[in-house]
């Protein structure tokens, strides 16, 4: 299966998964911490094998691991959560039944650990957004993605000037539904509350520099797509 590890900031990783049903990147991340592992999402069940392979290319075990942050509850963000017998796994209660073996204990906003996190409840009723304080990046899960698109042609880890332009022309094209445009709109000024240069995203790849510009990009699309719905 093709897999890439990469280095996002000092002790923070991206590992994109090819999934050749769903023909996209599927990613979690890890931050290396002194007394443990920290993952955001987890990947499908069928990738665990090179979850665990990558996690040992970085020096580390399943056992290392010792805090799950779950995104949202869909598979391929927390069915490889089941390997890390030793970890703590948290997700939203508004996932339902998506919870499974993970703690429920989030609010509407708050803290754990060294993140900020609050609820978007766009994509899914329990959909996160993690903010990690000392690294500055944000962890958007399926909020704000690159699902089915190919990867910049700088990496994994890029300023993606060309996905950042795919985004703003899928908007202007109507890509995202009437329906749903007022949940999208309210989840982009979320990610704007934490005022980030590094975007970590449920698929695909992981934007470096003027984070906050491409989303109030995408505000100003967004809103000018309801205006035209009103009219």
């Amino acid at each position: 299966m093709d897999f890439l590890v990469d280095k996002v900031k000092d002790r923070i990783y991206a590992i994109a998964f090819w999934d050749t049903e769903w023909k996209s990147y599927n990613n979690c991340y890890l931050v290396l911490e002194e007394d443990g592992v920290i993952m955001i999402d987890s990947c499908k069940a069928e990738h665990s094998k090179y979850l665990l392979q990558a996690i040992h290319r970085l020096g580390k075990t399943a056992d290392d691991v010792k805090l799950v942050l779950a995104t949202h509850g869909h598979e391929d963000h927390v069915e490889g959560a089941e390997m890390f017998k030793n970890a703590k796994k948290i997700i939203h209660p508004k996932e339902g039944e998506e919870i499974g073996e993970f703690d429920d204990e989030l609010s509407d906003q708050g803290v754990v650990g060294e993140f900020d996190y609050m609820l978007a409840g766009y994509h899914s009723p329990g959909s996160v957004i993690y903010y990690h304080r000392p690294s500055g990046i944000l962890f958007t899960g399926d909020v704000l993605c690159f699902f089915g698109d190919p990867l910049s042609k700088e990496g994994l880890v890029s300023e993606g000037k060309e996905l950042r332009q795919a985004w703003v022309d899928y908007l202007k094209s109507g890509g995202v539904s009437s329906s749903d445009l007022p949940g999208f709109l309210e989840a982009l000024k979320i990610l704007l509350h934490f005022q980030s240069e590094i975007m970590c995203t449920g698929h695909g790849g992981v934007l470096v520099g003027e984070v906050n510009e491409f989303v109030e990009e995408l505000v100003s699309e967004a809103g000018n797509q309801l205006n035209l719905e009103a009219k």
